[in-house]
C-alpha cells in the first residue's frame, strides 16, 4: 500500500498504460488504493509484487491473478512503470522471478497471459522467459486491439534455455 502513489503515477501516464489492456482505468489515488486493497485481501486467487531495481527503488509491478489451485493455472501480468528503465531487462528478470515463484512456491502447472499483438517489448520479454503461443481461454476482457495468448508449462520452464 505504501507504493500506491507511485503506482498511480505510472497508470496515469498514457505511454505506460497504452499496452496494459485496462478495462476500467483507475482515475484517482483513492481508486488505486482500493484496487491494491482488494488484491491484498484476495491472496488465494491473486498475488501482487513490486518490481524493484538494484537499489530497491520501485519501478513497476507484476503479479498473478485468477490463481486456480485445482487446475494449477494462473495468469501473469507485468508493468514496468518507469519509462526510463524500459528495454533494460527488468521485465524479463521480473517475469523470470515470478515464474520461479509460480512453479516453485505455488506448485502451478501452467502460467498464462494475454498481450496486445503490437506490444513488441512485452512479447520479447515473454519469449525470453519461455512462453509460447497458446489457445487457452483468456480471462474475459474487452480489448481495443487484437491480443495474443501465450502460456508456459512447468515442464517447459524446467527445460534448459540459452
Amino acid at each position: 500500500m505504501s507504493d500506491a502513489e507511485t503506482c498511480f503515477r505510472w497508470i496515469s501516464d498514457p505511454q505506460v498504460t497504452r499496452m496494459l489492456g485496462l478495462t476500467r482505468p483507475i482515475r484517482s489515488l483513492a481508486q488505486e488504493r482500493a484496487w491494491i486493497a482488494a488484491i491484498l485481501a484476495d491472496s488465494r486467487q491473486q498475488r501482487l509484487f513490486i518490481v524493484a531495481d538494484e537499489n530497491g527503488r520501485a519501478i513497476g509491478t507484476c503479479g498473478l491473478r485468477g490463481i486456480d489451485e485445482a487446475q494449477g493455472v494462473a495468469y501473469l501480468g507485468i508493468m514496468i512503470g518507469e519509462k526510463s528503465l524500459w528495454d533494460r531487462g527488468y521485465g524479463t528478470s521480473a517475469t523470470t522471478a515470478l515464474l520461479a515463484y509460480a512453479f516453485g512456491d505455488l506448485g502451478l502447472r501452467e502460467v498464462r497471459l494475454s498481450c496486445h499483438r503490437d506490444n513488441h517489448r512485452a512479447l520479447r520479454c515473454y519469449e525470453k522467459a519461455g512462453f509460447l503461443p497458446s489457445r487457452h481461454e483468456a480471462v474475459p476482457r474487452r480489448l481495443e486491439r487484437p491480443e495474443l495468448r501465450m502460456a508456459i508449462t512447468r515442464g517447459r520452464w524446467e527445460e534448459p534455455r540459452d
